[in-house]
């Protein structure tokens, strides 16, 4: 497990990470990122109850990115929000391929940096919710 002060766990930052982050795809997880000056590296990691129907698969998978992330520690990159959005490919990938992949999504933070955000499918659900006027039933 992360140290807790390496972990992402607020709501809002999930929710800039959705509208203001950017995005690397690999074959065994989509990676959202975002720069946060002058705050330490934070990592989280998703498992969609859709794409793995079983707690226990939905936790390794999650132990095994951890253990990953945990040993490229130092090769993050400084003042960075990452967001592991994870596919089904990573439960059955081998471990020296799922390290490997990981490296190289992080070496392609740089390139995705430099175009410009999009937000997610979510965040655009979300935006177009919080647009809607409230209706009242009055009589």
């Amino acid at each position: 497990m992360l140290p807790k002060p390496k972990r992402l766990t607020k709501k809002r930052d999930f929710l800039k990470l959705a509208s203001q982050g950017h995005t690397v795809f690999g074959p065994f997880a989509t990676l959202r990122i975002r720069q946060v000056p002058k705050k330490a590296t934070q990592v989280a990691f998703i498992t969609s109850t859709k794409v793995f129907k079983k707690a226990v698969d939905r936790n390794r998978v999650k132990r095994r990115l951890r253990e990953v992330i945990r040993e490229l520690w130092p090769e993050l990159p400084a003042e960075m929000h990452l967001l592991f959005i994870l596919k089904p490919e990573a439960l059955k990938a081998e471990w020296p391929a799922l390290g490997e992949e990981v490296r190289r999504m992080l070496s392609r933070i740089p390139e995705a940096l430099s175009r410009p955000a999009k937000p997610s499918s979510r965040a655009l659900k979300q935006k177009a919710k919080m647009a809607r006027p409230k209706v009242t039933n009055v009589k």
